[in-house]
């Protein structure tokens, strides 16, 4: 069985490809690729995106507060 990613992992790769769709927004926003990357992630990355933000923000704040704060901690 494949092991599903935690809402984090998820949330925090979203969060990387969207800083890439508006670097390509900035440098050709008219492009076809610029088209085809943003079309790409609404359809395959944005849906389990949405469904892990939702589940992250039914979370206490003091629950989200420490697992943001233990994954910058990871990733830094």
């Amino acid at each position: 069985m494949v092991e599903q990613p935690s809402d984090e992992a998820v949330l925090v790769r979203a969060r990387r490809r969207l800083g890439e769709l508006a670097a390509l927004l900035e440098v050709a926003p008219f492009s076809m690729e610029t088209e085809e990357a943003m079309r790409a992630y609404l359809c395959e990355e944005a849906p389990s995106a949405r469904e892990a933000f939702a589940r992250w923000s039914e979370l206490p704040a003091q629950t989200r507060r420490a697992r943001a704060a233990l994954l910058r901690e990871v990733l830094s």
